[in-house]
């Protein structure tokens, strides 16, 4: 059975220019990877130079009532955006709207005990919110609809508190020990409402008093001038069990990936680190993935049902994102050997590329 170490979240992730790799269990005070020693090919740049090169990301996935969808912060530093991509899982109708977001200071904080992430566009207000001391994180987006959209307001809450709750932070060689990607991961039980206000195309919903489930995940890194990413997400109750995982793949892969990768599966609140993973779709992104390891613990496919791309381009830079709903079969065994089947398990799957 694959195994790997769990450390105690250290208070900084740079330490005098070196980087504290590793998995750790609990809250990660600050995700902050700035200060790290001759990152590119080991040439003396100025710090000025190496910080504008991390890019971050928060993504917020949620599957509540009759509603699966996710809430994507992205910083490039220049200019930032946020997309919030969801489906009816009854009908299968895509809903998706998009805030860009000039200069600032940073989009996404560093600050992992309390902070916010928003965009306070009046057609597009968003926010991901985040307070360890009150016990509490929250999600909230209010968008103004159009010919072809609904206006859509959502709320969610939760509790850091409740026994389902697993909050991870994992720190890899992207792509050798001179660099690095860093994450925060937490798996919210969530609770809230969400409206879609009635259209010509559509009727009016209304629910309130949801139980549902989230998976939180906030990224930074030092990326290449050419970045390509794939992974996927899920969370959602089995038999009983409140189960929540994410699956990556990158051409960044690290040096030390078997003991070092971002792939966690989390079941009523104990993590299991899952081994490296190769992610595949034979026939094209729009048919079935085949996603497997070889230790035998993971062991799935993906049906894409239907998918959303979003293309931005700024000068020379350029970001591409496929967020793609679909469902899983097949099964993830944790750490103590249990399988966990899944059947018609909804999720998320996402394809991004990344030009600097």
């Amino acid at each position: 059975m694959y195994t790997r170490e769990i450390k105690t979240p250290p208070e900084k992730i740079v330490h005098s220019g070196r980087i504290e790799f590793g998995t750790f269990s609990g809250l990660l005070p600050r995700l902050d990877i700035r200060g790290v020693r001759t990152p590119f090919a080991g040439f003396p740049f100025p710090t000025v130079i190496t910080n504008f090169r991390i890019q971050s990301s928060l993504m917020f996935m949620f599957n509540i009532g009759s509603f699966i969808g996710t809430v994507d912060f992205f910083d490039h530093k220049v200019f930032g955006f946020a997309d919030v991509v969801f489906w009816n899982k009854e009908n299968g109708r895509r809903f998706a709207y998009r805030s860009f977001m000039g200069p600032r200071r940073r989009f996404i904080p560093h600050n992992m005990k309390i902070g916010f992430c928003a965009s306070f566009n009046k057609k597009r207000y968003i926010r991901v919110s985040w307070d360890h001391q009150r016990d509490r994180l929250s999600m909230i987006f209010n968008l103004k609809g159009d010919s072809s959209r609904p206006s859509a307001q959502a709320a969610f809450i939760a509790k850091y508190s409740d026994s389902a709750m697993c909050e991870m932070a994992v720190v890899v060689p992207a792509p050798s020990k001179r660099r690095c990607s860093a994450s925060y991961i937490a798996t919210p039980q969530i609770h809230g409402s969400i409206s879609l206000e009635k259209t010509k195309l559509s009727e009016e919903v209304n629910q309130a008093d949801f139980d549902g489930h989230a998976l939180l995940c906030i990224t930074r890194a030092y990326h290449n001038l050419h970045t390509l990413a794939e992974f996927v997400i899920g969370a959602g109750e089995i038999n009983g069990k409140k189960v929540s995982f994410q699956i990556f793949t990158t051409q960044e892969n690290a040096v030390d990936s078997e003991n070092i990768n971002e792939n966690i599966l989390c079941v009523d609140g104990e993590c299991t680190p899952l081994p490296p993973v190769t992610i595949t779709h034979p026939f094209g992104l729009s048919r079935k993935w085949v996603i497997q390891d070889f230790e035998n613990m993971v062991d799935l496919t993906f049906m894409p049902s239907s998918d959303n791309r979003r293309d931005v381009s700024f000068l020379v830079m350029k970001s591409q994102l496929r967020t793609i709903f679909g469902t899983f079969e097949g099964v993830i065994k944790t750490k103590d050997g249990e399988d966990i089947v899944l059947h018609n398990f909804e999720g998320i799957a996402k394809k991004q590329f990344l030009r600097l």
